[in-house]
């Protein structure tokens, strides 16, 4: 079992309803992530769900490479990237408009119009798999769903929730259910999973005081539910600073001596606002 139980996707089956499921949940990774990044709360509260939702989807796939969900949008939160590694590391950032966000802004006002895609990259030698979905519905799960059953034709159901704890911290947790791709679930058996998510409350789903398995128990023991091994997550970002020299090494020295400045080069990383400098001996011997 896994320490504190959190910072995982735990793999889940309801074998009389035909249905496979995920429950994730983050906490230190949440926050790993957010303090290398100033956020303000409505912001940081749509993130942490947007990398749980990462996290759900990164777990039901079986690839080897990188996992990346990204939108573009028109709302303030116009632009949200999350990579998840086939070894469980996970890194995003967040491009906004910060005069433009409002305290009580919901999901929709906060990203608007735009699209929501993922795709997973497993290198030259296999083609790329790409899932994109609108994303002009009330939440995240709702525009989720709907990708689900037009795209892929599974009914899914998902519930996604974040919250601030009394320590400043962000934690998230997501649930999700899908019909087996070889299975037709009946129209009883999703009323009744229906049912089970409209009496769920985030702050049940939240409270990782509760041990998963007794969760999961609770919620579905009509189904007989079979909990699987936990797959642990972690923040780690892929940069590095061999990363960067092997990137400037495909630009001329001209190219080069243009972003000097002062003799120096400063890059900082998107993901994990790492500060790499380099100066002009640093950059001549990328060639």
């Amino acid at each position: 079992m896994i320490e504190n139980e959190i910072d995982l996707s735990v793999p889940f089956l309801l074998p009389r309803f035909s249905l496979r499921g995920r429950l994730v949940r983050l906490q230190n990774l949440n926050e790993e992530i957010l303090s290398q990044h100033d956020y303000p709360d409505p912001t940081a509260k749509v993130f942490a769900e947007f990398l749980a939702a990462a996290a759900t989807l990164a777990s039901l796939l079986k690839y080897k490479g990188v996992f990346t969900l990204q939108t573009k949008t028109a709302g303030p939160l116009h632009l949200v990237v999350i990579d998840v590694t086939h070894e469980g590391n996970i890194r995003g950032y967040a491009q906004l408009k910060p005069h433009a966000i409002i305290t009580d802004d919901t999901f929709q006002e906060l990203v608007g119009k735009g699209y929501l895609a993922f795709t997973v990259d497993q290198g030259l030698k296999v083609d790329r798999y790409q899932g994109i979905v609108s994303l002009d519905h009330e939440t995240l799960p709702h525009a989720l769903e709907h990708y689900f059953q037009q795209s892929e034709q599974l009914g899914t159901k998902i519930f996604i929730a974040s919250e601030k704890t009394v320590e400043g911290a962000w934690k998230s947790s997501a649930l999700l259910l899908q019909q087996m791709p070889s299975k037709k679930v009946d129209e009883e058996t999703w009323n009744y999973i229906e049912s089970i998510f409209a009496t769920l409350a985030s702050k049940e789903l939240l409270d990782f005081s509760i041990d998963y398995e007794k969760l999961l128990y609770r919620l579905f023991h009509e189904g007989d539910v079979t909990v699987f091994d936990p797959v642990p997550f972690k923040a780690k970002c892929r940069c590095s600073r061999e990363r960067i020299k092997a990137f400037l090494s495909t630009l001329s020295s001209e190219e080069i001596e243009t972003l000097l400045e002062k003799g120096h080069l400063k890059m900082t990383c998107e993901f994990c606002n790492h500060l790499y400098e380099f100066d002009r001996s640093d950059l001549m011997t990328v060639h």
